[in-house]
């Protein structure tokens, strides 16, 4: 997505990285001159471009579809001991 900083740049980020950013980091972006002059609004644009080409093949080569379960599938036990979310730096003791 483009986004229009206040001294009229632009930039191009992901929703995922706009929405972690801070009104501090995007002040920081606009000080430090970052980005580039977009005069055309269509830049990138679904409008003037089309949607974006999917590459079938590569969805067509998952082998491996895992159905992930329901988290209310899931007992409080497991759930508590999944190695992939326990923060081990801030464990308290």
């Amino acid at each position: 997505m483009l986004i229009q900083l206040a001294n009229g740049k632009c930039i191009e980020l992901s929703v995922e990285l706009y929405l972690r950013l801070s009104d501090q980091d995007l002040k920081e972006l606009e000080s430090l001159n970052w980005g580039e002059e977009i005069n055309d609004p269509f830049a990138i644009s679904v409008l003037k471009y089309g949607p974006s080409k999917r590459n079938e093949s590569y969805h067509e080569d998952d082998e491996d579809d895992e159905v992930e379960p329901d988290l209310n599938d899931i007992s409080d036990e497991e759930k508590l001991s999944d190695s992939d979310f326990i923060d081990i730096d801030n464990i308290e003791v």
